[in-house]
């Protein structure tokens, strides 16, 4: 079945391209903003995290949705800027309020544990789930070791 699913593939994507509705098109600006968040997260990879911050910050103040995911990264583990659990609570919400499933689950945790905002395990577990039906694998064991703990409803 998987080998046909290839061959389907290119179909597909044709299919999607050449329809008329512009919902899943990219602007020009969009499609800028992901090149240079590709290029601050291959920095990111490769630990030039003050090369990495401004292309993510540009990334991000041009619409990106992961690009805020890395700058969170950056200040919740003090790569390359100083360890700023606040400033990494408000990179997660950008990205999360941006549809970011990632920055969804790191929210999750933030409030879980408290880390740059109040402890609110209700809040976690609403993240967690937001991240979870979308299909983040992650966020689903965390709300199960919650309940398995008794610490939400």
């Amino acid at each position: 079945m998987k080998k046909y699913s290839y061959l389907i593939l290119p179909f597909l994507l044709a299919a999607c391209s050449s329809a008329t509705s512009t919902t899943n098109q990219h602007t020009p600006e969009q499609q800028q903003a992901r090149a240079i968040m590709l290029q601050g997260v291959e920095l990111y990879k490769q630990q030039s995290y003050t090369q990495a911050m401004p292309l993510l910050q540009q990334a991000t103040e041009q619409g990106d949705m992961k690009a805020s995911r890395y700058i969170g990264l950056m200040y919740l583990n003090g790569e390359g800027v100083t360890k700023s659990p606040s400033k990494a609570f408000a990179a997660f919400t950008t990205a999360a309020n941006r549809g970011d499933i990632t920055s969804q689950y790191w929210l999750g945790y933030l409030y879980e544990n408290g880390i740059g905002v109040e402890k609110d395990l209700t809040t976690a577990v609403q993240w967690y789930k937001k991240s979870a039906a979308r299909g983040d694998h992650v966020s689903q064991p965390a709300m199960d070791a919650l309940k398995r703990l008794n610490l939400t409803k």
